[in-house]
């Protein structure tokens, strides 16, 4: 039996949009066990059986046939047993979760025949794109540029004793696909410097840790204020999380959820964005996540 534990993930961090990720301390778990079967039998412990297929229609066990078919390897027959302790559809990566579990997984199963870089550039060619895919495979604040054969990527690991992040979670779901569909196909020429120049302050302040630069450097026009029609209370929710001391305040993924990164020592800020939450929106609740360095990692084998 082969274990994995799977991060969550928040990609785009603003300006980063489908090129930056960061893995969070918010886990899945998927156990794979092969027998003789020949039937697949999935197991799913959490309340997300209600509306996720426990067939082959499963997109971890979808994820798992393609390094079969990649790789050759026969299977005889497999028992998946899931937890999904990630929010779907929530833009926490949910979905790249399942794909890279399901990839790392079966390559265990099929003796390792694809390197990291392999097992990634397939993860992410499932994914159509890398910035989920990346941090949920390696860990860490990640960027990441996907080219025909591979995935060029630079991790840098983030420590949770300075930054913490807030997730802002509503009880309501945003399909990515309904997300996509309020982008323009084209945005004039000066937005897209615009982004140009914060992303490339964004990446070069969290890896040199000049984090004072983090509120100017999320800002974004490639995306946010599309997809915030989307979301009610958007622009509420940045202010308030602004007040109360946020480094950065973003729309992670396609949302709906926002991420606050904090400084770990605000040990406020959570207390306090809970309990005006709670009196005010009630349909928010937050989560107080640490960055994940480690990203995809088997905790069993044998």
């Amino acid at each position: 039996m082969v274990k994995v534990r799977i991060p969550a993930t928040s990609a785009n961090i603003g300006s980063g949009f489908d090129s930056m990720g960061i893995a969070l301390g918010l886990y899945n778990y998927v156990a794979a066990e092969e027998n003789d079967s020949g039937r697949l039998e999935i197991d799913i412990l959490d309340d997300s059986r209600e509306f996720l297929p426990q067939n082959e229609e499963n997109l971890i066990y979808r994820s798992m046939k393609r390094v079969f078919d990649v790789t050759g390897y026969k299977c005889p027959g497999l028992k998946l047993t899931l937890e999904n302790n990630i929010m779907i559809t929530r833009g926490l990566g949910s979905s790249s979760a399942g794909i890279v579990g399901g990839v790392v997984a079966a390559n265990k199963l099929c003796g390792d025949k694809l390197s990291l870089n392999e097992a990634l550039k397939l993860a992410a060619d499932i994914e159509g794109h890398p910035d989920n895919v990346t941090p949920a495979m390696v860990g860490g604040f990640t960027v990441n540029v996907m080219t025909k054969h591979m995935i060029r990527y630079v991790k840098t690991e983030l420590d949770p004793d300075e930054l913490s992040f807030a997730a802002l979670v509503p009880d309501f779901y945003l399909q990515t696909k309904k997300s996509r569909e309020v982008l323009p196909k084209s945005v004039p020429h000066n937005d897209a410097v615009y982004n140009t120049g914060h992303s490339a302050l964004l990446a070069a302040s969290l890896i040199t840790g000049k984090y004072e630069n983090i509120r100017t450097a999320v800002g974004d026009k490639l995306h946010q204020n599309y997809r915030k029609r989307l979301i009610p209370n958007m622009d509420s929710l940045f202010r308030l999380c602004y007040d109360n001391g946020a480094l950065g305040v973003y729309l992670s993924g396609a949302g709906p959820t926002i991420i606050a990164i904090t400084e770990t020592k605000n040990k406020s800020f959570g207390c306090d964005i809970s309990r005006i939450l709670i009196n005010k929106m009630k349909g928010w609740k937050l989560h107080m996540l640490k960055p994940d360095n480690i990203g995809a990692c088997i905790l069993e084998n044998n």
